[in-house]
């Protein structure tokens, strides 16, 4: 469904016939290539036998093995092919309803409804230049039809003129600047076709009837078409021309040497004078079929590729053919603004492709994250139950009945006998008015704590002492809360002590650790207030809060 269809190019001609291509437009090479005779009339411009035209395309395409869905790009003999200029105040619809009574009035279009396509080609404040094409619409609608009978799509419509300057384009073999003016002639077997042009832009156009044929010799066919091209170029300076043969009775170069004209001209055969080749050939087409692929059928072929460069172009398949386009015209949406056509849902696809892929990697990533987690975790909670089980294992024979309560606490009294002691010195043995702020216990032992009275210090030591009589402990500080720290107990002032027992509060340390200068928390030189010594039992000003007890083993 969402397949991108190929295009093929199918051109009808009096010259060749019914032509098929199918070209890689980047490469530049020809894929397919086949040819059908076709009955043309050329003096009334139509193909003389439908049915027959019908079942030659048929073959065609079975032959070359054009898969059905496949988009047709026709083109068609040119019938007619003008450019005009019409008030710039018209609206393009009033535009198109004159061009419709004009074609009416043309002789290959009479009594017969036409389909066309125009194109703005330049503009001015009062004038815009159009140019457009027709052809029967009968004659379209009855191929379309048969087309899709047979299981193919049209994708556009357009003539031989515009398919021949199209493909000169795309093989470089004209120059397009936008400010180079040049004129192409195109010689066919019933006319004379001549576009001025400025870059890509068609400006004037002249179409010159001539009869030319077998039955005439060489000199009578190029004077034929020397007097009727002659007295439109020597009003078309520019510079140079290029011209184009497409009919075998006449060589491009022999009447290129014959023109008298005032610029440069340079010539291509397009006819059985073709030395080389204009594209080079797969493996699929024959050999002696290489020369013979014209220029029209490249220029269908391209058609789509081409004109995607292009800001307007020519594609009679269009409204004017009325129900059988738009029956044929892919569902729109937004208002008929965008069209669903098969490359925009392929592009949708896979757009929605890309989102689905990328959301997939980013499940797949979140699901690969989570499986290391908890296979991680699983890992974790292994080692643990392995370590579990061979404490399992070591103990196993291990049960209630061997544990002996008192056994483990006598065992626990030894190893921590010490300790217990100071555990109990602390719970129990403390006098009254001291209070401790820090106690590490273990092989080093430190007590720190304060006390309103130098009494109450001493006694604490004793009491440490009388338990602990080998303990190495000593009292490393003893400090006044307002005088500033000491670090040996045998440097304090002993009348300072006594001097000093209206102080707040006694700081001090016991330990069997060394004391660094580190460790001694400096306080600020505060003298004492004097006091009566009667009321110094009844005030202790501004006792501390006691701190949190520290206790390290």
């Amino acid at each position: 469904m969402f397949k991108k269809s190929e295009v093929v190019g199918i051109s009808i001609s009096p010259e060749k016939g019914i032509e098929l291509a199918q070209i890689d437009y980047a490469a530049g090479t020809i894929l397919k290539y086949g040819q059908k005779p076709v009955n043309y009339n050329i003096v009334k411009r139509e193909i003389a036998d439908l049915d027959l035209f019908k079942d030659s395309l048929q073959d065609l395409l079975e032959e070359m093995a054009i898969p059905k869905g496949t988009e047709l790009v026709l083109n068609f003999p040119t019938i007619t092919y003008r450019v005009k200029e019409y008030p710039a105040s018209l609206e393009k619809v009033q535009v198109e309803s004159a061009i419709e009574e004009e074609l009416y009035d043309n002789p290959y279009l009479q009594n017969y409804e036409p389909c066309f396509d125009c194109i703005t080609t330049s503009s001015s404040l009062q004038f815009n230049r159009y140019v457009y094409t027709a052809l029967r619409k009968s004659s379209v609608i009855e191929i379309i039809l048969a087309i899709k009978d047979l299981g193919y799509k049209v994708r556009a419509i357009d003539t031989s003129i515009n398919s021949v300057f199209r493909s000169l384009k795309y093989l470089d073999l004209v120059n397009t600047e936008d400010d180079t003016n040049w004129v192409l002639l195109v010689v066919e077997n019933s006319s004379c076709r001549i576009l001025s042009m400025l870059g890509m832009n068609c400006i004037d156009s002249y179409e010159e009837n001539i009869s030319i044929g077998e039955v005439l010799t060489d000199a009578e066919n190029y004077a034929t078409v020397i007097s009727a091209i002659d007295p439109i170029l020597k009003n078309l300076p520019s510079k140079y021309l290029c011209v184009v043969s497409k009919t075998n009775v006449i060589s491009a170069e022999v009447i290129s040497n014959k023109i008298t004209y005032s610029s440069p001209i340079v010539y291509q055969e397009a006819n059985s004078y073709l030395k080389e080749p204009f594209l080079p050939i797969s493996s699929l087409v024959e050999k002696e079929q290489e020369k013979q692929i014209s220029l029209d059928v490249i220029g269908a072929a391209i058609y789509t590729d081409f004109n995607k460069t292009q800001e307007t172009y020519i594609n009679l398949f269009n409204k004017t053919l009325g129900d059988i386009y738009f029956s044929e015209q892919p569902i729109t949406i937004m208002n008929g603004k965008v069209a669903l056509t098969n490359e925009l849902l392929l592009f949708l696809f896979a757009v929605f492709f890309a989102v689905l892929f990328v959301s997939f990697i980013f499940v797949l990533g979140w699901f690969t994250v989570q499986e290391k987690t908890i296979r991680s975790d699983i890992e974790y909670k292994q080692e643990q139950i392995a370590r579990i089980q061979e404490f399992l294992d070591k103990n196993k024979n291990i049960s209630a009945s061997t544990f002996d309560e008192g056994d483990e606490i006598k065992i626990g009294l030894v190893h921590n006998k010490n300790i217990y002691s100071y555990y109990t010195i602390v719970g129990t043995e403390i006098p009254q008015k001291l209070w401790l702020t820090h106690l590490k216990l273990g092989e080093k032992i430190t007590i720190e704590g304060q006390a309103d009275n130098l009494e109450s210090v001493y006694v604490f030591f004793r009491n440490i002492r009388d338990y602990s009589p080998n303990t190495d402990i000593r009292i490393q500080r003893l400090e006044l809360a307002s005088v500033k720290s000491n670090n040996n107990i045998d440097d304090i002032d002993s009348d300072i002590l006594i001097n000093s027992s209206n102080a707040d509060f006694y700081s001090f340390n016991i330990s069997n650790e060394i004391e660094t200068k580190a460790d001694v928390k400096p306080k600020a030189d505060v003298k004492p207030k004097a006091e009566d010594n009667n009321s110094k039992s009844a005030k202790t000003k501004g006792k501390p809060n006691l701190p949190e007890l520290e206790v390290i083993q």
